[in-house]
């Protein structure tokens, strides 16, 4: 139902972010534990119909979720105008300049035809448009396939980064990524992937991006009765 579900549901310690010093962290882990279900489960039940996200809509392949400990991550094809504004925003911030082919989110790829030699998508078919980005696993085959592990779990995010200093070029990432989406960038000789930093999402000007807290799912875990406490 949810396409990475297994992928990002696997909780383990090593994964969790550090909680910011007095303030009680509220991750994937506390909203899944709270409902009893996965990610799945939250969506059969409409804790995530705030957000649009309905049994309905994943079905069809409009709405796709990936989740980090810190985010749940919602791209919606049906929202998407094919601007590459968020492209754009993603490498002016993180790189300095526009560049769609180190561009962390990508709309580009599937703009004349979607994704898939049988896709109705881009301008050519429906004039939807399929959004990719990192799917943040659980078990990421970059890391595993990387020479001189350079990708970590970033402490505060929860997502997958490349250590910048410690990355040789290889492109090894990106052969062992089944979505190709980690990139060596030609002017720097380094692989670069999404860290999650929510750019895209903010300069989205149809909402076709959203990051959602945890912790706002938490209280709508709450609101909707499903439990009565959130462990401190």
């Amino acid at each position: 139902m949810v396409e990475h579900d297994s992928c990002n549901d696997a909780s383990t310690e090593h994964e969790q972010p550090s909680p910011a010093k007095g303030k009680p962290a509220v991750t994937r882990r506390t909203v899944l534990g709270m409902a009893g279900c996965g990610v799945a489960g939250l969506i059969l039940g409409g804790t995530l119909s705030r957000w649009g996200v309905a049994e309905s809509a994943i079905a069809s392949g409009r709405i796709e979720v990936s989740t980090t400990p810190t985010k749940m991550i919602v791209t919606d094809r049906g929202r998407c105008s094919g601007c590459q504004r968020c492209e754009m925003m993603c490498t002016l911030k993180n790189d300095g300049h526009v560049s769609q082919h180190t561009a962390r989110v990508r709309v580009w790829e599937n703009y004349n035809f979607g994704p898939s030699p049988d896709s109705p998508d881009g301008q050519f078919g429906d004039c939807q448009y399929t959004i990719q980005s990192c799917k943040q696993c659980a078990e990421p085959r970059c890391a595993a396939y990387c020479p001189v592990h350079a990708i970590y779990t970033d402490e505060e995010t929860g997502a997958r980064a490349i250590d910048a200093e410690r990355c040789i070029g290889c492109g090894g990432c990106h052969s062992a990524c089944p979505w190709n989406m980690p990139v060596v960038d030609p002017l720097t000789g380094v692989s670069t992937k999404c860290i999650s930093c929510g750019r895209c999402a903010d300069q989205c000007p149809n909402g076709a991006i959203t990051f959602i807290d945890w912790k706002d799912i938490a209280d709508e875990v709450l609101a909707k009765g499903l439990v009565s406490t959130v462990d401190a």
